[in-house]
């Protein structure tokens, strides 16, 4: 199972990752369409990217009543079906690291896919803060 795997040491929370991740995906220059989201800590007072850690047991699928989300066998990414979803939100309520968004304007969720194999986040961030981590399926969360 592979995600994208943030360093807090050296993200500086540019917000670029947002900004590639939108065009990438929506083809706009708009972090709101983003499927990564820089947050700031309240406790530390830092920034940090929030993303999909694509979990081997996704309360996010087993939230959605619809089967919308579901956990691919192959890749062991969580993948959206828009056509499915319904936009009740209980993914969004449902996740841990809350690293899924719902987008009211084009009524979808939000949430990262790995940009098949190659997440523009990760290929250009500055400061390569994001990297792809592989974990063994005894470690998924």
């Amino acid at each position: 199972m592979a995600f994208v795997r943030p360093n807090l040491a050296t993200c500086t929370g540019c917000r670029f990752c947002e900004v590639v991740c939108s065009f990438n995906k929506s083809q706009s220059c708009d972090p709101f369409t983003s499927r990564i989201r820089i947050k700031k800590d309240e406790v530390n007072g830092v920034e940090e990217p929030v993303v999909c850690r694509q979990c081997g047991d996704p309360k996010c699928a087993q939230a959605c009543p619809t089967g919308a989300l579901a956990k691919d066998e192959v890749s062991g990414i969580v993948v959206y079906d828009k056509a499915q979803c319904i936009l009740c939100g209980l993914c969004v309520e449902a996740c841990p690291w809350g690293a899924i968004w719902l987008d009211s304007r084009d009524d979808i969720i939000l949430k990262c896919d790995l940009c098949g194999g190659d997440p523009a986040c990760v290929k250009y961030c500055p400061t390569k803060s994001l990297e792809i981590m592989e974990l063994p399926e005894s470690n998924q969360v």
